[in-house]
């Protein structure tokens, strides 16, 4: 149980953090790319602006046409320049000036130029596939020189910016494997808070259970004294009791063997907790349980009107703890009756599939509604309309946790006002 509740709460707090660690990353990552974007747009307009002024001058000397702007470089500018391209054009779209070291944008830019595919003033991101292999990346614009509402000629700049893009899904790839490496932290931290959280809660549950498994013990020496006392003064006519007092007498008794039945269940289920219930298996006869069952509560269910059908096939043995099995098949078939209206019935029956036996419990009485259907196996839930009936809630957590000890399961479809179908199913 503990276990489970610790694995959900790992889980959760695992996924809710790594959702915000993911957002914040990413909303970092997004503000971070979006100022070097915005960086490399204010780069290639400012390269623009400077070659425009280039042009101006170079429009007023005409033996400036063709020159090479590497020659015209420092050492330390070589390697800025190496990366950009540069055409200027006159009124007449003659080259004034030209620089291009980057031969795999040519043909891009011839391209652009002459079927006038950039808009002025905007920015374009390029990708360009060069020998078949290699993505390259690069930004152009196309920028007019106008003086007085006059136009002098216009530049094509660009920049390779494949460096800018690979740093870009580095980083991006950084990112992620950081925030898979930070999720198994996460699990970690969240595994040994867990763990702290919950050493309080598990140490009071183990001596709660501790507890009860003790007391149960305890109580069941005296209360079976109790009814051992009761059944040798009813069998004693000399005590002269008056009728009054044998049927207080006989109130006592009952209410001693509920207490006694409940404690029986306390012990199994303080058992079962402690890993300490014992399963002593033996072959025995199904039909000579479903036999014996059905004359312990024929009378019961006739008090009610209630009638019985007990459908047996070929006698078959199972090999199972025949207490533990009684006991499963003894709380479905007070069940049945408890909640079956007077004149009702039960069918009591038994079916073989392959390595498998199924006895079911089928009743139809008040049934089970669909909200209350998949929580009547936890421990001591009792379903609302059902409060003014007897019972503790521990009748079928018991016998699911004894079905299951005899490697065997329990399951149920029930409608309301229709009545309930309760299966064994058990390995032969």
């Amino acid at each position: 149980m503990f276990l489970e509740f610790k694995q959900k709460i790992v889980k959760d707090y695992t996924f809710f953090t790594s959702i915000l660690l993911m957002a914040i990353s990413l909303s970092i990552y997004v503000t971070s790319f979006y100022m070097s974007y915005k960086e490399q747009l204010s780069h290639i307009e400012m390269l623009a602006i400077e070659e425009s002024e280039d042009l101006f001058y170079k429009l007023n000397d005409n033996g400036l046409k063709n020159l090479s702007i590497k020659e015209e470089l420092t050492t330390e500018d070589e390697g800025y320049f190496a990366r950009i391209f540069v055409y200027g054009f006159d009124i007449r779209h003659d080259v004034v000036f030209e620089h291009n070291t980057l031969e795999w944008s040519k043909s891009f830019m011839e391209k652009a130029i002459s079927q006038d595919l950039l808009e002025y003033d905007k920015v374009y991101f390029k990708f360009e596939l060069v020998d078949n292999r290699h993505l390259k990346l690069f930004t152009t614009m196309r920028y007019p020189l106008i003086e007085q509402q006059k136009f002098l000629g216009e530049v094509y700049v660009g920049i390779e910016a494949t460096h800018w893009a690979r740093e870009q899904v580095r980083i991006f790839c950084y990112l992620i494997l950081f925030n898979l490496l930070a999720r198994f932290f996460i699990r970690y931290v969240a595994y040994r808070m867990a763990n702290k959280a919950m050493e309080p809660v598990v140490q009071s549950f183990e001596q709660q259970k501790q507890f009860v498994a003790n007391a149960s013990h305890e109580l069941r020496t005296p209360l079976s004294i109790i009814i051992s006392g009761l059944e040798v003064l009813k069998l004693d006519d000399d005590n002269k009791l008056s009728p009054f007092s044998r049927d207080v007498m006989g109130d006592i008794n009952d209410e001693a063997l509920r207490m006694k039945k409940l404690i029986d269940n306390l012990l199994i289920t303080a058992r079962n907790d402690n890993k300490t219930l014992k399963v002593n298996k033996n072959l025995f006869s199904l039909n000579d349980v479903l036999t014996k069952l059905y004359n312990k509560f024929f009378l019961l269910a006739d008090r009610k009107n209630i009638k019985i059908n007990l459908n047996l096939i070929d006698d078959i043995s199972i090999y199972a703890d025949k207490l533990h099995i009684e006991q499963i098949l003894a709380i479905l078939i007070d069940n049945a009756i408890k909640y079956t209206a007077e004149n009702g019935r039960i069918n009591i029956k038994v079916q073989k599939q392959k390595q498998e036996v199924i006895i079911s419990v089928i009743d139809n009485g008040k049934g089970i509604s669909k909200e209350d259907l998949p929580h009547i196996f936890e421990r001591f839930y009792r379903a609302e309309k059902s409060h003014t009936d007897y019972g503790n809630g521990l009748g079928l957590s018991i016998a699911k946790i004894l079905a299951e000890k005899n490697n065997g399961k329990i399951t149920v479809e029930s409608e309301e006002t229709v009545g309930s179908c309760f299966n064994l199913i058990l390995k032969i």
